[in-house]
């Protein structure tokens, strides 16, 4: 990195903590509603290092091109793990405003237990200390050895699934679903993975291409089947706590909101079957922008709802701390590449 590019990640980061510091002043005005804005943009955020670390896995597990052509990114924007633990924190502090059930209401059984506010925390922080560590990790081990990854990535999946009930699913404490956890880590990868083509694919030849837009397709349909089951097994079974989850995300705008998150997921995995389109970098890039942009929908679907009365303040809040914690990631992908960088100079020295 130059000196140029460092001091525009040094700008960056001083804007983009600016911008999260003023989100989260809001909440003088309204708390539940700022912090839940807050959760929405720290939802879509932690996609990045979370799908990233899960490619990055599979990478060293699955043999092909696209190792060479997809680990560097990977394994860098992985590195972000740090900024996601100092991101959280409002979160963990906020728990009474967030969530239902660290505000009072009332739960039995294994709930009770499980939804602790003190346990919350600490599964969220081990889990994501746990996350950093083992990207540190993967970049030290050396190549052609793949169990650190096999037992990541079996570690990886199911602990996902606790931070997806916990961060997401536990915002309407009567709702279940077994596939939730799935269902977040498909889109989650996907949208870390068009990060990567939005970001990496400018300038990249033609092999690169050909591998990228498949990939983009096969995770675009994946997205498709786990979001689709969910709601159908919910659905046909009138489950009485599921249908109110959805009820509440199809009513008034939302309903609007929806059939864009759908339509910006489905009309690019159509596009994609078309070999000159998939084969073309620059519908490859606009595909993956209307990915990305579904993604922003879906993590505000999927949160805001529940601000109730405080729609407004949240969505101003969602936005803030969405622009704030974009500017902020590269400044701390940089931090955490010249401190791998460093480590290796000094064992190297050694």
């Amino acid at each position: 990195m130059t000196v140029e590019d460092r001091r525009i990640a040094a700008l960056s980061g001083a804007v983009g903590a600016l911008l999260c510091l003023i989100a989260l002043a809001m909440a003088s005005m309204d708390a539940h509603a700022a912090l839940t804005g807050w959760l929405a943009a720290f939802a879509f955020v932690s996609a990045l290092p979370l799908g990233s670390l899960c490619l990055a896995l599979t990478l060293r597990i699955i043999p092909g091109q696209w190792r060479e052509m997809l680990q560097p990114q990977t394994d860098l924007v992985a590195l972000g793990f740090p900024l996601l633990i100092v991101l959280v924190l409002p979160v963990l502090f906020g728990l009474p405003d967030i969530y239902p059930w660290a505000g009072g209401a009332e739960l039995s059984g294994f709930k009770a237990a499980y939804l602790a506010p003190a346990f919350f925390a600490v599964r969220t922080l081990v889990i994501l200390c746990g996350a950093s560590l083992l990207v540190i990790a993967l970049r030290r081990q050396p190549p052609g050895r793949a169990a650190l990854s096999v037992f990541g990535l079996v570690a990886f999946v199911p602990l996902h699934g606790v931070l997806s009930v916990d961060w997401l699913m536990s915002l309407d404490p009567k709702f279940h679903s077994s596939g939730f956890g799935l269902y977040i880590l498909a889109a989650q990868v996907l949208t870390a993975f068009a990060a990567l083509i939005v970001f990496r694919l400018p300038g990249r030849g033609e092999k690169q291409i050909a591998v990228f837009g498949p990939l983009l397709l096969t995770l675009l349909l994946l997205w498709a089947y786990v979001a689709f089951m969910q709601y159908f097994i919910l659905w046909s079974g009138n489950l009485p706590p599921g249908v109110a989850w959805y009820r509440q995300r199809g009513e008034g705008g939302w309903a609007i909101v929806e059939y864009l998150m759908a339509a910006s997921r489905l009309l690019p995995a159509f596009l994609l079957f078309f070999p000159p389109i998939r084969g073309h970098r620059r519908f490859l890039i606009a595909l993956s922008v209307i990915v990305l942009f579904g993604g922003l929908l879906e993590c505000a679907w999927l949160v805001l709802p529940s601000a109730g009365a405080g729609m407004g303040l949240a969505t101003a809040s969602f936005g803030l701390a969405l622009i704030g914690m974009l500017l902020l990631y590269p400044s701390a992908i940089f931090l955490g590449a010249a401190a791998v960088a460093a480590k290796a100079r000094r064992r190297r020295s050694a």
